[in-house]
């Protein structure tokens, strides 16, 4: 680099801008006013071109601000100076030109925040997109039961008292087979998002999404369709923590192989959470959920609370350990009774420029409040589920496309034989922005 970088018309006025220590080369009457300026640092150009704007002098600080990122072009802050003086000048088009490269840039969060200041200013603080998604995949039963089920009844069950008082009709020690429809089959969902981004820079970003999906299984009978209205808002980051609240509202409808079987739900959902970060490598999240939902079978409250650590082990690879506490009470004429759980995971995800993955396992333990009519006690479900998500990565961004494929196995060990034993579902997400306002 030159020991001397010669700006010629950046400063017209006869003498320096407040608080400059950098002499003059006068060129002549009449002529641009020439100002010979050292090497400097990048911390020398970003006080020069506060003081420019601090007297006003802003399409002079714009012209600074831009000469200096010449010099260090992979400057964050010089490139955010020379947006900030240009939206001053009342150039905005400039302003956003030179926001655009940092849109997918990894920054640091302060950076992000006048980034989204400056592009507030300029284009309002309100922006939206929608986005379409589709996902496949084979579903080894469509509605996650058994097709066949052989009940036992055992002594001291409700339904084994019955048999006993009607045995002319009922053998207590005789199992009940009850067989149903083959529900196995490729599962087909279709869905719209429209949402609604206020980034303003301030101390919260809010998100509002609506949500529209259908389900058509290549077996007929097991359609469905529904509508979601979402909320959430994140804090800025203080001091290492973050706020997030969130809110739902959603109908659905859902077919089950048999039409006096289908289900109309509604369903409210509201959650809050916390997240700490110990250290650079080192974060964890404390939260915290409330779920109510109605259909005509069953009248369902669910309370969630969840922790999680993450700590970063290398540039690409993150793992993490969870914990969550569980309490579900249920109503109506379903048959499952309410339950308590509590649930371990372990993850790892790896972020690659051409692909990313993550890697689950969870251990669930289930305890039901209450006992199936064909139970003398109530009875525990064991879950183990391993989880693999492979993803396209941060370099195929200018496709403006999200693939992921999913493998997951669910082993399940309880005495209710509804349940299926063991699952494996393989499905394939893609989803694309169709339209931004950014």
């Amino acid at each position: 680099m030159a020991a001397l970088v010669i700006i010629c018309g950046y400063v017209t006025h006869p003498g320096p801008a407040s608080g400059s220590d950098q002499p003059q080369a006068h060129a002549g009457p009449g002529a641009p006013v020439p100002v010979l300026l050292p090497s400097m640092s990048p911390s020398w150009f970003l006080n020069r071109t506060r003081r420019l704007l601090n007297e006003g002098r802003a399409a002079e600080a714009y012209k600074l601000a831009r000469a200096a990122f010449d010099l260090y072009p992979r400057s964050t802050e010089l490139r955010l100076s020379a947006a900030f003086a240009a939206m001053q000048s009342g150039r905005c088009q400039l302003a956003i030109r030179n926001l655009d490269p940092l849109r997918d840039k990894v920054i640091a969060p302060a950076f992000r925040r006048s980034a989204t200041q400056v592009r507030s200013a300029c284009e309002g603080p309100w922006q939206w997109q929608a986005l379409i998604g589709a996902t496949a995949g084979y579903r080894e039963s469509l509605v996650d039961r058994q097709r066949d089920v052989k009940i036992r009844l055992q002594q001291g069950s409700r339904m084994h008292s019955i048999c006993l008082r009607l045995a002319v009709l009922c053998d207590p020690g005789r199992p009940l087979v009850l067989h149903g429809q083959p529900d196995s089959g490729i599962d087909l969902w279709a869905n719209l998002t429209i949402r609604h981004l206020y980034r303003a820079g301030t101390d919260w970003d809010v998100d509002l999404d609506t949500i529209l999906f259908q389900r058509r299984p290549r077996r007929p009978g097991y359609a469905g369709d529904g509508a979601i209205q979402r909320m959430a808002a994140l804090s800025r980051q203080v001091a290492g923590r973050q706020l997030r609240f969130g809110a739902e509202v959603g109908v659905s409808r859902f077919q089950q192989g048999r039409v006096d079987l289908a289900i109309l739900q509604t369903h409210r959902r509201g959650d809050v959470g916390l997240f700490l970060a110990h250290a650079a490598d080192l974060r964890s999240f404390i939260g915290a959920s409330y779920l109510k939902a109605r259909s005509q079978w069953l009248d369902l409250t669910q309370t969630r609370y969840e922790y999680s650590l993450d700590k970063t082990i290398t540039r690409r690879l993150t793992t993490s350990l969870g914990g969550v506490r569980e309490r579900v009470r249920q109503a109506g004429l379903g048959l499952m009774p309410g339950s308590q759980a509590r649930e371990v995971s372990v993850g790892l995800r790896w972020a690659g420029d051409h692909l990313a993955a993550h890697l689950y396992h969870t251990r669930r333990h289930q305890s039901f409040l209450g006992q199936l009519p064909f139970l003398a006690a109530p009875h525990r479900a064991r879950t183990r589920t391993t989880r693999l998500d492979l993803m396209n990565g941060d370099a195929l961004g200018w496709l403006n496309l999200k693939v992921v494929i999913s493998f997951e196995y669910r082993k399940i060990s309880t005495l209710d034989p509804f349940r299926l034993p063991a699952s494996k579902t393989l499905l394939l997400r893609i989803s694309r922005e169709i339209f931004s306002s950014r």
